[in-house]
């Protein structure tokens, strides 16, 4: 999959589908953001269809994601006020495989979502080889652990 997939129509089109959204994310999480380290928010309208991206670059690969933690929540708070939603990558160079730091910035943003009362619609990682969906929080197949 790749931002070349993109229906010309993509921006009215709800972003729940998994292959659109990653789509999407390549589109928003350029390679330069993939290099230098990345977060993009998917601000999404009540329909689940993109509102506005928001890329943040030059996050460092070290970066604590908890220094975003209380400005994730605030603005999972506003676009929930609208009945909105989130997507979320976390953009990086290195290996496609998860790392610690992604789940941790993964779980901040799960976390944010809940205490903002936004729907997380989504989570990415975009490598410069490719963009992956991250496995869904355990609590969306029951708190199940096996």
């Amino acid at each position: 999959m790749s931002f070349a997939n993109l229906p010309e129509s993509f921006d009215d089109l709800p972003l729940d589908d998994p292959a659109l959204a990653a789509d999407v994310v390549d589109l928003f999480v350029g390679h330069d953001d993939r290099l230098g380290g990345a977060v993009c928010l998917l601000l999404l309208d009540d329909a689940l269809r993109l509102r506005q991206p928001c890329v943040i670059g030059d996050v460092p690969a070290d970066a604590d994601p908890g220094q975003l933690a209380a400005f994730l929540t605030e603005l999972a708070r506003m676009v929930a006020g609208d009945g909105g939603a989130v997507v979320f990558a976390r953009g990086r160079d290195g290996s496609v495989l998860l790392t610690d730091a992604d789940r941790a910035w993964h779980e901040t943003v799960i976390e944010a979502c809940r205490a903002g009362g936004a729907r997380l619609v989504g989570a990415y990682l975009a490598t410069p080889a490719t963009v992956r969906a991250f496995p869904e929080p355990l609590g969306a197949v029951g708190d199940l652990a096996s």
